[in-house]
């Protein structure tokens, strides 16, 4: 029997809308999204800038809050018409990773201690936090930089290493805010080729803000965002 987890969708989002402001003076950055993500899923969101991509990433990371709408994390209601979780920052920590443009790794720390610190607070004890960073940082093909600090890793490293911290407490959840913005052709398609890679291997669903026309061939489906409203398409889906 197939695992219920594995046929419900990851992401669940229905008539949600955000308006900053009131009055004449309100602004809908939102105007009732739906998507649907399944477990292993890497899906592209594309759209001009101000069409509500990154009100939509803050809203699904819980850092903002939606004005209306209901979402579901894994078949568990998050969203409906208020927050459903007591512990927004547990839910953050547990439960999503952020992968953005820069890395905002922590300088002086290596590679290892900046992956192995998200687990940390969140109890691990060390040895197994660094064993875990370890474990991701393998994943992602940069174990021979454990320790090494951050300035000493080119800048398709320090996205790999980004990307370990985002796994780091296996979320079922990656948003991904540009991550490919400033890479060049090649870094670039290896981050998308590994992105997919670990949303495969961990059942991970994975959501990827891009304006990179480099990496939206790559993508099997498509949310696009206009004036605060996504419309789906299928992809290219091209191998990579």
């Amino acid at each position: 029997m197939a695992d219920v987890a594995s046929i419900r969708p990851a992401i669940l989002i229905e008539g949600l809308t955000k308006r900053y402001g009131s009055g004449s003076a309100a602004v809908d950055a939102l105007k009732g999204v739906d998507m649907t993500v399944w477990p292993g899923e890497v899906v592209g969101l594309i759209g001009p800038s101000g069409s509500g991509k990154t009100t939509l990433l803050k809203c699904l990371g819980a850092v903002i809050e939606p004005t209306a709408g209901r979402f579901t994390l894994g078949g568990e209601m998050i969203f409906d018409g208020g927050w459903k979780t007591g512990d927004l920052r547990a839910l953050r920590r547990d439960r999503i990773g952020f992968v953005f443009q820069a890395p905002y790794l922590i300088p002086f720390l290596d590679a290892t201690d900046n992956v192995a610190l998200l687990p940390m607070l969140a109890g691990v004890p060390n040895p197994q936090a660094r064993a875990t960073a370890l474990e991701m940082l393998g994943a992602l093909d940069v174990q021979h930089r454990a320790q090494a600090r951050i300035a000493e890793l080119s800048g398709g490293e320090q996205q790999r290493v980004a990307i370990a911290r985002a796994l780091a407490n296996k979320p079922p959840i990656i948003l991904a805010d540009e991550p490919t913005a400033p890479l060049d052709s090649e870094r670039a398609l290896t981050v998308v080729k590994i992105l997919n890679r670990l949303a495969q291997e961990f059942r991970t669903a994975i959501i990827v803000v891009t304006h990179d026309e480099k990496i939206i061939p790559t993508f099997k489906r498509i949310y696009h965002i206009r004036d605060g409203k996504t419309y789906e398409e299928a992809g290219e889906g091209r191998a990579i």
